[in-house]
């Protein structure tokens, strides 16, 4: 009897599914909806499923060979469109803290290869700011050699706005600035951010008489924006006002034109005064009660931070 002996190979199997990758924005606002991408390559291979997991636990699965192709499993803070969501496209609707995490997409390779890839990536959801940033402390009026001190600040959103100065455009020297520590609310977790700028006037700080301060909040990419005041240089509209006043003195046949001058001069202050109404009247809304809460918040602010105000104030503050 001959006894044949058959040598076998273990059966290779190629998998053309590759590059799996995520598009997911990094932060969005509360209320917003979130589209999230799951991309890959399979060329040849049939897709057997796509996976979303937040975190380690799964809340969508799109099956192509069932049906329905579609089960969405509920999670907290996660609410699924299915009308617009497919096998490469995750739609959420009105977002909330809660979505925020860290995202994963699994995609699998029908038989035979069954071959699985993963890629995950961070959502963050933001809570804006309900005002615009508020400054405070900031006189309309300053001579050379006065020490300019204010406070600028963010409140209510999550996370705390990154709050930024610029005199004439340009950004202060950081040891002009001071951040204070975050304050958090712990009922609504908002929280508040507050920036100091402290320096001494100089005449190169104005322009034609004039300073321009901002104070710049800015969360991620999704909010923007600036709060302005102008000071004036006292010495010099002091003396465009006499100038004017001589002028009418010593030359009676000027005299539309001093009255001229002289009502461009009260206009470009009153322009100010109105500003800094406005920014006032636009912080508060409709009521007081803003400007109450700031002013308990910087009585809180100072009462916890006393000894540390008092030696950056007493610092070099020469620019």
């Amino acid at each position: 009897m001959t006894h044949h002996i058959i040598h076998t190979q273990p059966l290779l199997i190629i998998s053309d599914l590759r590059d799996v990758r995520v598009k997911i924005p990094h932060t969005i606002r509360r209320g917003q909806k979130a589209i999230l991408k799951c991309l890959y390559d399979i060329e040849d291979d049939t897709l057997y499923a796509v996976k979303w997991y937040k975190g380690r636990r799964e809340f969508y699965r799109y099956t192509p060979s069932e049906e329905p192709p579609m089960q969405v499993f509920q999670f907290p803070g996660v609410r699924v469109d299915r009308s617009t969501s497919n096998e490469t496209h995750l739609v959420l609707d009105s977002s909330t803290m809660a979505t925020a995490g860290k995202y994963s997409c699994e995609v699998s390779a029908d038989a035979p290869s069954f071959h699985t890839l993963i890629a995950a990536a961070e959502l963050q959801v933001v809570e804006l700011p309900h005002h615009q940033p508020l400054i405070t402390g900031i006189r309309s009026r300053y001579h050379n050699g006065d020490i300019l001190r204010g406070n600028c600040t963010s409140r209510h959103s999550k996370p705390a706005a990154n709050l930024t100065w610029t005199v004439n455009n340009e950004e202060v020297q950081p040891s002009h600035v001071r951040h204070f520590k975050v304050l958090r609310d712990p009922k609504s977790e908002m929280q508040t951010s507050v920036i100091a700028l402290h320096f001494v006037v100089n005449e190169h700080h104005f322009q034609k008489g004039k300073m321009k301060i901002r104070c710049i909040a800015q969360i991620g990419d999704v909010y923007y924006t600036t709060t302005e005041k102008i000071v004036l240089c006292a010495a010099y509209h002091h003396h465009h006002h006499n100038y004017h006043y001589q002028r009418y003195e010593n030359d009676e046949n000027e005299f539309n034109n001093v009255i001229t001058s002289n009502k461009d001069y009260a206009a470009d202050v009153n322009q100010y005064a109105l500003q800094d109404r406005t920014l006032v009247e636009q912080s508060t809304g409709s009521s007081n009660n803003y400007i109450s809460q700031v002013q308990d918040f910087f009585s809180h602010l100072l009462n916890n931070n006393q000894a540390e105000l008092t030696a950056w104030s007493t610092a070099d503050i020469s620019l």
